[in-house]
């Protein structure tokens, strides 16, 4: 009766309520749930989302009445056919977290510590909904990401905003972001500009300015906490490391790379070999395509470009995944496109640096590169630098497949 007794209680020790609703977490093996000595607290955001909408995940981890701090744990997507690993990430020193999902469909989620003796919390139901989102509705949802109210609800006339379709704009600033409310083609939706993307975007003119209305949220990774945001005119990009955001014009995630690889420009290798892109792979050597590979994952793509640990198989890994081709070519490089140099002149020719388009004009090229130099030359001071580059130097380009 006793073992029987603990087994209950160990199957019932992450329930939690949420919106009155009260949800059991389903173990994932009984093994697992016997041996837990963690408990996983999560709740949600939102129990629905509309397209375009992230929903934050907070909570904690505890073990007896404490925090674990540093505890490794995962954001898992389950549906009936598939079960995906979105992030995985630590706990704060409290054993608290906050990690961001942006669903493409209605699914369940939970996060789950790693290990041997692994034990995941509740399991959350976010499903999608189409109905009317105001911004009355959504300050509710986000009350504990907001923070407190600075302004009122203020409009914005249609006529100023001048975007197809929409026909009313309100915003609404808080502590750590605004809420912008648009009517477009009489549907309402409210999208969430967070800190420094929102401070940009005040700058810049707010919806009547450089940017735009949002066209969505903020699309945020574990990866240094990056957020990258689609507005009507701009693709903008912030971190944790950025002093403000960046902006590329243009939409879809040829800009948001542009944006993220901008903000980039001035960092400094600490020492020979020692950048944050190789700590980011693990390994050390040059990183001039790792740097590439990590502007796709910071804006939530990895892969896309793909990472490898030498220059070479980074070369053979892009002619893969990418769309490759020669200078001279019927197609022709354009704003994102990478292009491969060969500066050593090696015969056969080969490849040995490569760097992301910003723009052309005859045979010059403006580049943005990681491992390179503050002048056009190459010293063992790298970082990330915009430099002048001769198309008579190009092996090839090649085009990221959004």
């Amino acid at each position: 009766m006793g073992r029987l007794m603990g087994r209950v209680l160990a199957a019932l020790v992450v329930v939690l309520g949420l919106g009155g609703t009260t949800l059991v977490a389903a173990p994932e093996s009984h093994a697992a749930t016997k041996a837990a000595t963690k408990v996983v607290t999560t709740k949600a955001t939102s129990t629905t989302y509309r397209t375009g909408e992230s929903v934050w995940f907070t909570g904690r981890v505890t073990k007896g009445s404490a925090g674990v701090a540093s505890a490794q744990v995962q954001l898992v997507r389950r549906t009936s056919t598939t079960r995906t690993v979105l992030a995985t990430f630590r706990t704060t020193s409290t054993g608290r977290f906050a990690v961001p999902a942006t669903p493409t469909g209605s699914a369940e989620y939970y996060v789950r510590t790693t290990g041997s003796s692994s034990v995941h919390g509740p399991v959350l139901e976010v499903a999608k909904s189409s109905t009317a989102r105001t911004l009355a509705a959504r300050a509710k949802d986000l009350a504990g990401r907001l923070g407190d109210a600075t302004t009122g609800t203020r409009r914005v006339a249609a006529s100023r905003v001048k975007d197809s379709g929409v026909t009313s704009v309100r915003y609404k600033d808080f502590e750590r972001g605004m809420l912008v409310e648009v009517v477009r083609s009489g549907v309402t939706r409210t999208w969430f500009v967070p800190g420094k993307i929102r401070d940009r975007y005040v700058a810049k003119g707010r919806m009547t300015g450089t940017f735009g209305v949002p066209r969505a949220d903020a699309r945020c990774v574990v990866l240094e906490s990056g957020c990258t945001q689609q507005f009507a005119k701009v693709a903008a990009y912030a971190s944790s490391t950025t002093k403000i955001a960046h902006y590329q014009a243009g939409s879809g995630a040829r800009a948001q790379y542009l944006a993220a690889a901008r903000s980039q420009v001035g960092y400094r290798e600490p020492a020979w070999r020692k950048s944050k892109y190789n700590a980011w792979f693990g390994y050390s050597a040059a990183w001039c395509g790792t740097f590439q590979s990590w502007v796709s994952a910071a804006i939530g793509r990895p892969g896309v470009v793909p990472a490898r640990s030498s220059f070479d198989s980074f070369v053979a890994a892009s002619k893969k995944a990418m769309t490759d081709y020669k200078p001279g070519s019927s197609r022709k490089p354009k704003v994102g496109t990478l292009v491969f140099f060969d500066f050593r002149n090696a015969s056969p020719k080969k490849a040995s640096h490569v760097g992301l388009l910003l723009s052309r004009s005859g045979d010059d090229l403006v580049v943005l590169e990681g491992n390179s130099s503050k002048g056009t030359r190459f010293t063992d001071a790298r970082g990330v630098y915009v430099h002048h580059r001769s198309a008579k130097r190009v092996l090839f380009y090649a085009d990221p497949r959004w």
